[in-house]
């Protein structure tokens, strides 16, 4: 039996060079270093995974871009790029989440997704008023849901097709998980 009729509908796994954990292609990271063997050495994040040189991968984590970055694996400027592309995708993952109705917008909405148990992930705007960011945390922080303080009300709002909004919740178990990977729990 030749090998390609084995590996049909297989996804290739990588290793994350941070957090040892095996995960598909799609969801890693591919960080090249090219010129090995010359005096100066440049790291970059290939975006399209066929660049030419020697390539490791890291998660699209959060924790993982700051533990390679801690320990010299990658500069600065590449951890800027992961992390625009990890904020980026989770953008297009809110809207799809959005799609399939697993999103509770606005404060009242989000408040009763929380009380209810219906909040498997909370984000709270950078920019919301200090009342309802400590309102929110508090309130996740009580019912033991995770959340993340980030990106501005009209980002929120424009991803999920709305007027600005302060707090959103996912409803969803697979796209709270998928939140909960790439954020890790509270700020």
């Amino acid at each position: 039996m030749s090998t390609k009729k084995k590996n049909v509908g297989r996804k290739p796994l990588r290793k994350c060079v941070c957090c040892d954990s095996q995960r598909s292609k799609s969801e890693m990271l591919r960080i090249v270093i090219s010129g090995r063997n010359t005096e100066v050495e440049e790291a970059f994040m290939d975006e399209t995974g066929r660049q030419h040189g020697r390539g490791a991968y890291i998660c699209k984590r959060e924790k993982c871009i700051d533990s390679a970055l801690k320990t010299g694996l990658i500069t600065e400027e590449v951890a800027k790029d992961c992390l625009e592309e990890i904020y980026s995708s989770s953008l297009k993952l809110l809207s799809l989440a959005m799609k399939s109705g697993s999103i509770a917008a606005g404060e009242y909405s989000t408040e009763e997704a929380i009380k209810k148990g219906e909040a498997v992930f909370v984000i709270i705007a950078g920019d919301a008023s200090d009342n309802t960011a400590k309102k929110f945390k508090d309130k996740c922080s009580y019912y033991e849901v995770p959340f993340k303080v980030g990106w501005d009300k009209e980002t929120l709002g424009k991803q999920i097709g709305k007027a600005e909004r302060s707090v959103i919740a996912v409803k969803s178990e697979d796209f709270g998980k998928e939140f909960f990977n790439r954020f890790g729990g509270n700020e």
